[in-house]
């Protein structure tokens, strides 16, 4: 892992904690972890590092903090100093695009499936049956076979050759040739993603942008119509990568439960319900006054800002009546409203 990459996480200029850091590069599913990656605008890299020791992850920042890039603020909290900000000045950022915390859990699968079904489509369209499929896998066959059977063939074929041309409009040139240059079809065969890039790049950077790219690729397929055949292909696997737990909790925000309503309905802790709650309202439309009580909102909004800053513990003693939950959920929905304001 490059050091660089690590010092970067800390680019927002906080104090933090760094074993949260640790936990939300892991993939750590709490609702903490998935607030510290949403408070410092990290959730993306979310599960980046299912195998990353905290061993090797301390060893990186013990380095970082001797080379003053960071600095220590307690035994627990970590800080970017002017020096380690200055350094990242000169770094390219590779990774804009990643979204770990939505695609990562299947971002490969996805890919293989795109991947296999140019191969059969192309096959298809030369009426072409004597060639080694790139997929053995049951997952991919009877996906593939599934979504071949919904249109005719001619208008399959038309229909995927021009999904991709709109694809590879949108897409920088340099992505849109990066993919193609994969694809194998009728007497072509595609190449691997490692010939594709800049041997100067070290193995991790390459790793990074390869998943940089691959998620740029499924979020313009994602904004395509709901009705278009490579949407409808991948939405199942882009689906796995949610909290199915979560979104049967969401599908409840049409009623008017309460929470204990909520808890009792879905047969689970009141706490559960909050956690699926907070996280929802990370990312999703979230009716934030629904939840958060007039009083509360009264008692915040004059807090001074960043909201990174603010801690439950020093609000508490100003104003023991605010609730944890409701405090957390101002906090995000402050934060969504700046954050979309800036754009």
């Amino acid at each position: 892992m490059e050091p660089s990459f690590i010092l970067a996480l800390f680019q927002h200029g906080y104090k933090v904690r760094t074993s949260t850091l640790y936990h939300l590069l892991k993939g750590k599913r709490t609702s903490s972890v998935l607030l510290y990656g949403f408070l410092y605008e990290n959730l993306r890299f979310f599960q980046l590092f299912p195998e990353l020791s905290e061993k090797q992850f301390d060893i990186l920042l013990d380095n970082l903090v001797k080379q003053e890039l960071l600095s220590k603020t307690s035994d627990s909290e970590v800080q970017i100093t002017a020096k380690g900000l200055q350094s990242l000045t000169h770094e390219k950022d590779h990774y804009s695009w990643i979204d770990n915390y939505r695609f990562g859990k299947t971002d490969e699968m996805i890919w293989r499936l795109l991947q296999f079904t140019v191969q059969v489509v192309s096959q298809l369209s030369y009426n072409n049956k004597n060639y080694l499929p790139l997929e053995q896998s049951p997952l991919y066959q009877k996906q593939i076979k599934t979504y071949i059977k919904s249109l005719p063939k001619a208008r399959l074929i038309e229909t995927v050759k021009k999904e991709w041309s709109q694809i590879f409009s949108v897409l920088p040139e340099e992505e849109a040739d990066f993919f193609a240059q994969q694809f194998s079809g009728y007497q072509t065969i595609g190449k691997a993603s490692f010939q594709l890039m800049n041997e100067q790049e070290t193995v991790f950077n390459r790793l990074l942008i390869k998943k940089e790219k691959l998620h740029h690729l499924i979020d313009t397929i994602l904004l395509m119509p709901d009705v278009s055949f490579l949407k409808k292909l991948i939405l199942p696997l882009v689906k796995q990568n949610e909290n199915k737990s979560m979104n049967e909790t969401a599908r409840y925000l049409s009623t008017q439960f309460s929470i204990d309503a909520l808890a009792v309905q879905r047969k689970v802790k009141l706490s559960t319900i909050k956690d699926h709650l907070m996280e929802l309202a990370l990312t999703k439309d979230f009716p934030f006054e629904r939840f958060i009580s007039q009083p509360t909102y009264a008692c915040l909004r004059d807090y001074s800002k960043p909201y990174q800053d603010w801690t439950y513990r020093v609000v508490k003693q100003e104003n023991p009546e605010v609730d944890y939950f409701e405090f957390r959920l101002y906090q995000i929905q402050k934060l969504r409203e700046e954050r979309e304001a800036s754009r």
